[in-house]
């Protein structure tokens, strides 16, 4: 076997004398993956409708076509993504790479395909289009499914880089509409980058990929499989929130947590159920009433009314800054981890500001709220476990996700 030749029958991974550049790639991607996820800080719930990233990846390929000793090949992508919702994402990309496939042994049945034994390759180009659903919009791992269409370019050639028979002579078109198909991921590293692969099956729409066909009524589409790791940047990351400027890290706050039925017994007193607490008729200033019980449709700011007795938790909001005439308060929006620092601020703020207005439509006087801010995650009332079970996870987060009500001005 002349040296030609032996270099071309070393198969991705069956090689043996020289390392696999395919194989390095790959590992070094996994490896550089982890290690900016285990040193970053985690990042929450990242799909975020409006978001816009440019990424890569970088892989394998392998081709489904007329010869049964297909390879292992090289392919890589670029691509951008904008997120229409959190869990609706829209994708262009332009994927790229050289299929590999062994010239057949030949036969009366099958024209010459290169010289037997050695690989010819496919240079393989598309321009992709595709949407895809993304399943755990709320969490750092953000896996989806895709599906979409492509435009294809291919060239046939030998294992001495000249184009094979069908190709040499145009026997068709190497232009293509086909269809993708797949699954893939991102993981959040920061609020900005994330480490993301995907599979995906090309449906190619020709019986050309490999310069041959059965011809009818037996051809069928080739199709071939593209796989890679790599990373994408996003613009418009979330912007870390910044506390209301106000004097709550001066002052000593007392904070209570509200789980509970209401009975008014009096008027001017409220028992807390749960808690053994009391609202009394001096309430004192700064102190912070939290309602982790009062709930809102996801993503939203509206009330769940599904929910039994959420109604009654606004009540029990209405009943606080009633006690007195002179109490005035601030209405405090906060959220879980489990949305990006953007989207919980954003949600904080709009929880609040709802608040207010419903306060005001049940006839509260406008003058007893001197302000309302949205803190999003930035004062949390517990630790969020995240390494604990989905019910102890789940549990905390309720907590987190509340209205709260400071006393800015107490009872006489």
């Amino acid at each position: 076997m002349n040296t030609q030749n032996r270099t071309h029958t070393v198969t991705l991974f069956g090689g043996v004398k020289k390392t696999n550049p395919f194989a390095k790639a790959i590992a070094a991607a996994i490896v550089i993956g982890l290690m900016l996820f285990a040193v970053t800080e985690t990042t929450k719930a990242q799909s975020v409708e409006g978001r816009i990233a440019f990424g890569f990846d970088a892989g394998g390929n392998k081709l489904w076509g007329n010869f049964p000793n297909t390879q292992f090949g090289f392919s890589g992508d670029l691509f951008i993504r904008w997120n229409i919702f959190d869990w609706l994402s829209l994708h262009g990309m332009y994927n790229a790479g050289l299929l590999r496939w062994k010239a057949p042994v030949l036969d009366a049945s099958i024209p010459p395909e290169g010289v037997p034994g050695t690989v010819n390759t496919t240079r393989h180009g598309g321009w992709d289009l595709a949407l895809s659903y993304n399943v755990f919009p709320e969490e750092t791992f953000v896996p989806y499914f895709m599906l979409g269409l492509e435009a294809l370019n291919f060239e046939p050639k030998d294992a001495s880089a000249n184009p094979l028979p069908n190709n040499a002579r145009a026997g068709y078109n190497k232009n293509a509409i086909g269809g993708i198909v797949g699954l893939g991921f991102e993981m959040y590293v920061n609020p900005k980058v994330t480490f993301n692969g995907k599979v995906l099956l090309h449906f190619t729409g020709t019986d050309w990929i490999d310069d041959y066909t059965n011809g009818p009524p037996n051809n069928t589409q080739d199709a071939f499989l593209t796989f890679g790791l790599g990373f994408s940047y996003y613009i418009f990351a979330p912007m870390l929130p910044v506390k209301a400027d106000d004097d709550r890290g001066n002052r000593t706050t007392t904070n209570i947590t509200n789980n509970y039925t209401t009975n008014i017994i009096k008027y001017d007193t409220v028992v807390v159920m749960q808690t053994d607490t009391v609202y009394k008729t001096k309430i004192l200033k700064n102190t912070i009433y939290n309602f982790p019980g009062t709930l809102f449709i996801v993503n939203t700011d509206e009330f769940n009314s599904n929910v039994a007795d959420n109604m009654q938790n606004l009540r029990n909001i209405k009943t606080l800054v009633n006690q007195c005439p002179e109490l005035k308060v601030e209405i405090q929006g906060h959220a879980s981890h489990e949305g990006t620092v953007e989207r919980n601020q954003e949600l904080s703020d709009m929880r609040a500001r709802k608040i207010k207005r419903w306060l005001i439509d049940q006839g509260v006087d406008p003058n007893k709220i001197v302000s309302v801010v949205g803190l999003g995650t930035s004062d949390d009332a517990v630790y969020e476990p995240t390494n604990s079970s989905p019910g102890q996870l789940e549990a905390a987060r309720v907590l987190n996700r509340r209205i709260a009500v400071k006393v800015v001005e107490g009872c006489q």
